[in-house]
């Protein structure tokens, strides 16, 4: 022992450690090593040589080989004085470290369920249940370590140990005792278990009847501040929501309460509190229709209200959080996030209504900022989650009170209201653009007032971050209506990028610009060579701080014009800047200068296609280079990612003491990513699915390796970069099949498809699922037939959208579906994305085959339609999803839409009424031209009521696409069975109506009823001739259709009437001066 110990005493003396180390190791090469180890760690008089012995034995007997090579009497001794040295051992750092031996030596021994099973399992029993004190607090420490070190090797036991705890519960709390630390350890070691609980029917009511003692001991812990404890505890009902979920709900609204209670209680430590508030949001994720059923969301909504409204370090500064950040999360920011999950999940109609009872005193209060903050907060957030309901029934109301807010003198109220009306631009297009000429003004306002503070040398105002992010996010959505206002708008961005303004204001001048130049496109022309001017400065070889800080945005915005500007207009500039990107590139020490030169790359590749080609070897190692990084990744053990392969090299019998500080050693778990790089690896991602998308056979030679490494990111700990690996994935297969690569296209769609299943039913994340149920729309859309040749690919794509029709895939949490009404619109956006890919599916096959996968999905979409009498929005928009996808399927299904058709058509016709949601009616419009069309023979019967209906309809209709779609639904009627039309009555009304107004796609179907009719020699058509020749040439003119084979249909049959009338042609081209100057470029 004495050895052992003097080799651990000259480790922990700092001094010659690399010595010590090389004698630890060869030490331990002797048999008689582990003997030795165990004598320091049960017998010696030094603690911290007790600990080190402890830790190297757990290292050592951690491998299951280097236990079998200890002889079996030698493993007895060990084994058993293991556990008569964990009650004898006074220090507690100590017997953590011991147990942590004991721990591996569970996962060893129990599996032989021998002798020495059972005295473990009477220790830990026999000591928790022990009136001493010190003993039931070491048994239970025990029972914990052991189920978090070897949890499943307690599975067998579980039925046991679940009986224990329950009886330690009602014991404590019997005894009002529930915040003991017997009580904590025991609910540990439930935790560390739940993930092995779920289909063993005992220990599922165990863990049920435990909830509410679970609450007691959390309350008990909460009253006492013990932050540390209170968090570790929580840890049960997270793993219980992670992987049971069922088990919580007979317990929502205790659990809500308790949290609550907990959130607004500010004498509470704030990590208890965000704690708190955080599950909140986890419950309505998972729970949402039982706090429907339960009407917890007042409740709710009433306290996070409560707590935006509380004051922070630093309200009104441009800095403040308003949803917190890595470093820092306030009850504020969180309860702010909250209500943001809520927005996403909870239906418009229970949201929105007790919401605005909140906002409506905080607006007209005058001498509160910080609950006029609040209500400015909760108008921003509701704004993605609610968007189709704020556009129809409350946009106008709340964006006065916005308008009312962004210009307070308070700036804590002002920068609210900012970050409302940017959270508006951003998620209420194309309906907020509406309003530019009420908002851009009073923008244009703060940024002239900017500009003057600045020229007469005054420090920039607080305020600043919050008007840049509105006006880039109005701004970049308005396209043409920018235009106007590009002269003022641009002025003042010139003054922002002046050399002499401080780094943070010009780097927002440069975001700016690029949101710019994504509305203005060509337009900005006028403006380029003053930018490319202002831009030169970022780009060129330079130590300077402030230049090196801000090269990535100008990069990004250099990046914003060539994709904008015109291919033409940066065609010269194009040399100069790739060897820009490539040379900066090689800075392998600044990730966010890296993502901007892969930003830059994708953007280049746009313009110059294939003739990338030369550079795209550097390009595309850099990207795999960043793809493949470990940089982002950030462990459990506060390690960084270069360890990881140290750590996995790491040889058994080699120990490094030199960088351990004696504590447990467990296994490293990705806890996270740090944002750089993390946004590197993602923009590299992106820009190899755009290299892909634009450069054609010239990406050839680098699809293998970049579906191979991008692949290697599904599971990534980010959903974005999930999204991104998934987009790019999908555009590798569309680049294969379009470079007629057969066996590449096979190849990869053989592990694609099965692997986007999984993701769809797996991934919690709904953008996840979302952007791969979009990859199945984009392959059967680009491949076709040839995407499902192999069978099992179309019952593998028609089970996605079957199981995320009927609620059953991870991401909707498998809720009870109860009423189609407890929807959110983000429910109704995954469920959309599904049924999106049904028309597609049908195409890749027999109308006969497609009807059979149709049959059982088309109950759903008839409920849809039918269901719900009320004319809230969520439930008009599941009725326009269903009715617009169903009209879709009607060409796939053939002639076999004529079997819904007896069944459908009423509803249809019912729908057209409705003028409560012109998408209802629209969608509705043409899915009777659709079914009509394809039923052939079947519809017959009802053209005289669907005509009724048409001209009844059309003659109070002012939607310019729902006028279209009746001319388009007209054109199929007169298409499918002409005889049955009144042409003499319809003819001149239909044609009254062209040319179209905005759904130009429905001009192929237009014009092939109109050709049919010229055919037939129909006089009343003669009669109209010059006004068709007329609206003929407006389409063409115009480019209003939707692919050249309609064009050329349009084209053919101008020039067929011209030929046989040439005086109507030419009385109709003479009308219109621009027309006849078109006419000549035919």
């Amino acid at each position: 022992m004495e050895a052992m110990e003097a080799i651990l005493n000259n480790l922990l003396s700092a001094e010659n450690v690399q010595k010590a180390t090389e004698e630890l190791n060869e030490v331990m090469k002797r048999p008689e090593a582990v003997s030795m180890l165990c004598e320091v760690t049960f017998r010696s008089q030094n603690a911290q040589l007790r600990q080190y012995g402890a830790v190297i034995l757990r290292k050592r007997l951690l491998k299951l080989r280097n236990w079998n090579m200890i002889p079996p009497e030698q493993q007895e001794i060990i084994k058993n004085g293991i556990l008569q040295a964990i009650p004898n051992e006074p220090e507690k750092f100590v017997r953590t470290s011991i147990i942590g031996v004991l721990g591996g030596l569970v996962n060893h021994e129990f599996p032989k369920k021998n002798e020495w099973t059972q005295s473990v399992l009477k220790f830990i029993f026999e000591s928790t249940q022990s009136s001493d004190a010190r003993f039931s607090q070491l048994g239970s420490e025990t029972l914990s370590i052991l189920t978090e070190t070897a949890p499943d090797q307690f599975v067998p036991h579980l039925q046991t140990i679940g009986a224990f705890a329950s009886s330690a519960l009602i014991a404590a709390e019997q005894a009002n005792d529930m915040g003991n630390v017997v009580i904590f350890n025991i609910i540990m070691a439930m935790s560390h278990l739940v993930p092995f609980i779920l289909g063993n029917n005992s220990a599922e009511h165990i863990y049920t009847s435990a909830v509410p003692y679970v609450v007691k001991t959390l309350s008990a812990l909460a009253i006492c501040n013990d932050d540390e404890k209170f968090i570790e505890c929580f840890d049960i009902l997270e793993n219980m929501a992670d992987n049971v979920p069922k088990l919580l709900t007979n317990h929502v609204k205790l659990l809500i309460e308790f949290c609550l209670e907990v959130s607004r209680n500010k004498d509470i430590d704030e990590a208890i509190r965000v704690k708190s508030i955080t599950f909140i949001g986890w419950l309505v994720r998972i729970k949402k229709k039982v706090i429907l059923k339960q009407k917890l969301v007042e409740p709710i909504i009433a306290v996070l209200f409560e707590l935006m409204a509380l004051p922070s370090d630093d309200s009104g500064d441009d800095t403040e959080e308003y949803f917190g950040s890595n470093e820092v999360t306030t009850p504020m920011n969180c309860a702010t996030q909250t209500l943001d999950v809520l927005a996403l999940n909870i239906p418009p109609k229970n949201l929105i209504p007790p919401l605005l009872q909140l906002l409506e005193p905080a607006l007209q209060s005058s001498n509160d900022p910080l609950r006029k903050k609040a209500a400015y907060l909760s108008i921003a957030v509701i704004a993605e989650g609610c968007s189709s309901a704020i556009c129809k029934k409350y946009l106008r109301p709340l964006l006065d009170c916005i308008k009312t807010g962004i210009t307070d003198q308070n700036p804590v109220i002002r920068n609210s209201a900012l970050f409302a009306l940017g959270q508006f631009s951003e998620h209420l297009q194309p309906e907020i653009s509406q309003f530019s000429e009420e908002v851009l003004p009073i923008l244009f306002d703060y940024l002239q007032m900017l500009s003057n503070q600045i020229r007469s040398g005054q420090k920039e105002p607080q305020h600043i971050d919050r008007v840049f992010y509105a006006v880039e996010t109005f701004c970049e959505n308005l396209e043409d209506a920018l235009v106007p206002h590009l002269p003022i708008l641009m002025e003042r961005l010139f003054d922002c990028m002046s050399p002499t303004n401080s780094v943070h204001l010009r780097e927002l001048a440069l975001s700016c610009i690029s949101a710019t130049a994504n509305a203005a496109k060509s337009n900005l022309l006028p403006y380029f060579p003053r930018l490319i001017e202002g831009l030169k400065m970022y780009l060129v070889k330079t130590e300077d701080e402030d230049i090196c800080t801000l090269r990535p945005a100008a990069i990004d915005t250099l990046a914003a014009l060539v994709r904008t500007i015109g291919k033409e207009n940066f065609l010269p500039l194009a040399i100069d800047t790739m060897n820009l990107g490539l040379a900066l590139i090689e800075d392998k020490n600044d990730p966010d200068l890296k993502r901007s030169c892969y930003n830059l790359f994708a953007a280049m590749a746009s313009i110059l296609n294939e003739q990338i080609g030369s550079a795209l070897e550097r390009i595309v190692t850099s990207m795999i280079d960043s793809v493949k990084s470990t940089e982002s990744i950030v462990l459990s053990s506060g390690k960084d990612s270069d360890d990881i392969e140290e750590q996995e090299n790491d040889d058994d019998g080699e120990f490094d003491i030199e960088n351990s500080d004696g504590e447990e050693e467990d296994e490293d778990e990705i806890l996270g990513v740090e944002n750089a790089y993390m946004e590197e690896k993602e923009e590299a991602i992106i820009a190899l699915k755009e290299l892909a998308e634009h450069t054609g056979p010239a990406f050839a030679p680098y699809i293998k390796v970049s579906f191979e490494e991008i692949y290697k990111l599904l599971p990534y700990p980010n959903e974005d970069i999930r999204q991104s690996s998934v987009e790019a994935l999908c555009q590798f297969v569309i680049a294969l099949h379009k470079l007629h690569n057969v066996q590449g296209v096979k190849h990869t769609l053989s592990i694609l498809i099965p692997k986007l299943s999984e993701i769809i039913h797996v991934d919690e994340e709904r953008i996840v699922v979302m952007a791969a149920l979009e990859s199945f729309n984009q392959i059967l859309e680009e491949l076709g037939k040839a995407a499902v040749e192999v069978d099992g690919y179309k019952d593998a794509i028609f089970s996605c959208i079957y199981d995320v029709l009927n609620n059953k895939v991870q991401c909707q949490f498998d809720e009870p579906e109860e009423d189609d009404e407890d929807e959110s619109e983000y429910d109704i956006a995954i469920l959309e994305s599904a049924g999106e890919i049904l028309p597609k599916f049908g195409k890749t096959m027999s109308n006969q085959e497609f009807y059979v996968y149709f049959e059982r999905v088309s109950e759903f979409f008839a409920g849809k339609i039918q269901k719900s009498k009320s004319r809230d929005e969520l439930s008009q928009s599941q009725r326009a999803m269903a009715v617009g996808i169903v009209s879709e399927c009607f060409e796939p299904l053939g002639e076999f839409s004529a079997r819904y058709f007896d069944a459908l058509i009423p509803l249809f016709l019912e729908l057209i009424n409705d003028q409560s949601d012109d998408e209802v009616r629209n969608n509705a419009v043409y899915a009777i031209g659709e079914l009509s069309k394809h039923s052939g023979q079947a519809s017959f019967k009802a053209y005289p009521q669907i005509l009724a209906a048409l001209s009844n309809l059309v003659s109070k209709e002012s939607h310019g696409g729902i006028l279209d779609n009746i001319c388009g639904t007209l054109a199929r009627l007169i298409i499918t069975n002409s005889t049955l039309v009144p042409l003499k009555d319809v003819l001149p009304v239909f044609i009254s109506y062209l040319p179209l107004r905005q759904d130009y796609v429905e001009n192929e179907h237009v014009f092939k009823s109109l050709e049919l009719l010229y055919r037939q020699g129909n006089e009343v058509l003669l009669q109209f001739l010059e006004r068709v020749i007329l609206t003929a040439l407006t389409v063409l003119q115009k480019n209003q259709y939707n692919n050249d084979a309609v064009r050329e249909h349009i084209f053919q049959f101008v020039k067929q009437v011209r030929i046989d009338f040439p005086e109507k042609f030419n009385n109709a081209i003479n009308v219109d001066a621009e027309i006849s100057s078109f006419v000549q470029t035919l």
